[in-house]
């Protein structure tokens, strides 16, 4: 009964915890909407772009390891070196990348700005996996959720009353920074181990080089999601950037919320990948899938039905003309929910090679679709790009998996 009874609090939590997560980028965008022009909401949806790719560098593909490192091969110390090697590999990204992407002006400012908020997510995320992986999905859910819950107050607060996005945004850093402090100081301690398997001197290099392949797959992931964006950033203008990231939220939120129907499950997902039960790994992914599917088609239901007329409400601009292209981005973001329950289960089965494989050849597809589709077709070439090559991911996924169950 007790079992029972933390587990479902640990579901609730992670719900809590990855609803507010999914749906923090699309209050902050439509705040910023609501408040400045589309191509003001363009400029700073390109540079939180930017910085969640920076994110991604921070996380250094360590942190589903982490998750479910159960057997504890590394010591939290061990990560949290990394941790520091990551960050400032955050900072050097962030500087390549407004150099390279030619940002001047507010758009650099934002970029900045938001990489610095990242990269506390990013520390924080350590903390969260480490309460995961101690089965504390309460514990992991309720950090996700109050680390974001309580920044995000405070950036509304602020861009309503001052109408300063870049105070807004200042004051959201600090926000984050006590509470991400709060969680290193009380809950850490009872949680971080010191024993590990390897010398303390090499195993930081260890680590990073064990879960390079997923680093390198979560980044080009990342940069496949977003090619799209970045499409209209070099083929259209800040106007249609605005537009396009404010239809594209829904997908995000979809796929960012779907996390809490997969990851209670991961650990059940290991331990019958271990005692080889892969008749109940089926059913768990056929159910997964079908509530993902589920959901996704209601949520396209309800885009063709209300979609543009609630968005253009929320963002106070007028999006009723991009109803279909709304409605096919919430399907692309059906597509992509389910691939990240893929990416799961291959790192539970330390696929990583296979991961960062097929998305290497996403990535070609991606950048063959966005550079044709986006430059004759503008926001709709963007969207059928975005689900071409999510339904490609999908299917490298499948392919191998179904190898690998018909050999066993």
């Amino acid at each position: 009964m007790n079992n029972n009874s933390n587990m479902l609090k640990g579901a609730i939590w992670n719900t809590l915890g990855s609803t507010m997560y999914g749906a923090n980028s699309f209050f902050m965008l439509a705040l910023v909407s609501r408040i400045g022009t589309v191509e003001e909401a363009g400029f700073f949806s390109i540079a939180f772009t930017t910085a969640q790719l920076m994110y991604i560098v921070g996380l250094l593909g360590i942190n589903n390891y982490q998750q479910t490192d159960y057997m504890e091969k590394y010591s939290f110390s061990v990560y949290v070196k990394t941790k520091i090697v990551s960050c400032a590999l955050m900072a050097v990204g962030c500087l390549l990348s407004i150099k390279l992407l030619h940002f001047s002006g507010v758009k650099a400012i934002y970029t900045i700005l938001l990489t610095i908020l990242m990269m506390l997510n990013a520390v924080g995320e350590m903390f969260q996996s480490l309460f995961f992986q101690k089965n504390r999905l309460d514990l992991s859910g309720s950090a996700l959720f109050y680390r974001t819950f309580w920044p995000l107050m405070a950036f509304g607060l602020f861009v309503v009353i001052t109408h300063n996005i870049l105070l807004a945004v200042s004051i959201q850093i600090i926000v984050n920074l006590a509470i991400t402090i709060y969680y290193a100081v009380r809950y850490v301690p009872r949680f971080a181990g010191t024993g590990t398997k390897k010398e303390e001197g090499n195993a930081p290099a260890c680590l990073v080089m064990e879960c390079f392949p997923l680093f390198v797959s979560v980044l080009i992931m990342n940069v496949v999601i977003n090619t799209s964006k970045y499409g209209i950033e070099i083929f259209m203008d800040g106007t249609t950037q605005g537009y396009y990231n404010m239809i594209f939220m829904p997908a995000q939120v979809i796929h960012l919320c779907s996390q809490f129907i997969f990851k209670p499950l991961l650990n059940r997902y290991s331990i019958a990948f271990k005692d080889n039960r892969l008749s109940e790994v089926r059913a768990m992914m056929r159910r997964q899938i079908t509530i993902v599917a589920g959901v996704t088609g209601v949520c396209c239901a309800a885009a063709g039905f209300c979609g543009t007329q609630v968005l253009s409400f929320i963002y106070n601009k007028n999006l009723t003309e991009l109803k279909a292209a709304l409605v096919l981005i919430v399907a692309g973001g059906g597509v992509y929910a389910i691939d990240q329950l893929f990416y799961f289960i291959f790192v539970i089965l330390r696929m990583q090679r296979k991961i960062m494989l097929i998305y290497i050849v996403g990535l070609a597809a991606s950048v063959i679709f966005t550079g044709i589709l986006v430059k004759y077709f503008g926001i709709m070439g963007a969207v059928f790009s975005f689900i071409l090559t999510h339904g490609i991911i999908l299917m490298g996924y499948s392919g191998i998996l179904l190898c690998r169950y018909r050999k066993r």
